[in-house]
């Protein structure tokens, strides 16, 4: 079958198309340049973004199934207006061009984060009701989620993963950029919390998965296992060939400290998140919202209904960090 992948430069995108290539899938892929690593994908090209409706239709054309995986990530340093018009308003565009083109699948590519984490309920399942305020990125991906939902054209999927990390990570990603960093020695600190991770290879077998095995109008929560990175550098010593320390802040003095970024401008926390981010690489990606999120990432995701329904499976931490930092 075609299959058409939006985003398919970054990490999920780019290694579910090697995913589905090696299936034997012919791909269309939708790209704003050429980046030397798409060689590697054997796919029909189409340059532009998901404002522009005319190569949206070129893009969706022929293809049984759309892999929605193309997103503004945003930690809080970008205008609420440019991630709504990427996240919300794209979307919003390509499922018109898969209608119009008569597209089959709908894989929309989500987030965990399109849930309310504050919830009081002890379940974090597909059941939560997604937030309603908060980070522009979390706001706009549950709307476009709930966008493609109720969105009778078309059977749709939806898929929501929680902090990827793995291979073919070459822009790099947030989380792999703070690997390879703490695998170069070059960052010396960091906040005491953790994430769920989960592969990236076991997220693209089970985006490719829900192609068949998927249910119309459901919604998937592809986690793995939630680490701290006490545990993530641990796993990231045992590869290191020189000895280095980290020091990690306690979460009773970020959680003191971190109202105070709120004091600044957006401005001047972007230019200095920059500054920080030539001196420590990786550190330019720890802001008053992702710090947050590192502190607060809830530790009981249930990710059952991928598993039973998709067949999620779990790699080990020590394989998913050698990858993101050799492969």
């Amino acid at each position: 079958m075609r299959i058409g992948v939006t985003g398919a430069s970054g990490l999920v995108g780019f290694n579910f198309c090697e995913l589905a290539q090696s299936n034997g899938n012919q791909l269309n892929i939708l790209i704003r340049k050429d980046i030397d690593y798409l060689k590697k994908i054997n796919a029909k090209k189409f340059y532009g973004n998901l404002d522009d409706i005319e190569t949206l239709e070129k893009f969706c054309t022929g293809c049984e199934v759309i892999i929605h995986s193309a997103a503004m990530i945003s930690i809080g340093l970008d205008s609420h207006d440019d991630v709504y018009q990427v996240n919300y308003i794209g979307t919003k565009n390509l499922l018109k061009a898969c209608i119009k083109k008569k597209v089959k699948k709908f894989i929309f590519i989500g987030t965990v984060n399109a849930y309310n984490k504050n919830s009081k309920s002890n379940r974090f399942d597909e059941s939560l009701n997604f937030v309603e305020k908060g980070s522009s990125y979390d706001v706009t991906k549950a709307k476009a989620q709930n966008l493609v939902l109720n969105c009778n054209e078309l059977f749709k999927v939806s898929i929501n993963p929680t902090s990827i990390l793995g291979k073919n990570d070459f822009k790099p990603s947030r989380l792999g950029k703070i690997v390879k960093t703490l695998y170069k020695g070059r960052l010396p600190f960091l906040v005491d919390g953790g994430l769920d991770v989960i592969d990236v290879e076991d997220l693209s077998k089970t985006i490719y998965s829900s192609i068949n095995k998927g249910r119309d109008g459901e919604s998937y929560l592809v986690s793995g296992k939630w680490r701290s990175f006490k545990e993530i550098y641990k796993s990231i010593k045992t590869l290191k060939k020189s000895h280095s320390n980290v020091i990690f802040f306690p979460k009773k003095i970020i959680e003191f400290l971190l109202p105070l970024l709120s004091l600044f401008p957006t401005s001047l926390l972007k230019k200095a998140a920059e500054i920080n981010g030539k001196i420590f690489p990786g550190l330019e990606n720890l802001t008053k919202e992702s710090i947050e999120n590192i502190i607060n990432f809830p530790k009981n995701i249930d990710n059952s209904k991928a598993k039973n329904e998709l067949g999620l499976k779990i790699s080990s931490l020590d394989k998913t960090v050698k990858d993101a930092i050799y492969r």
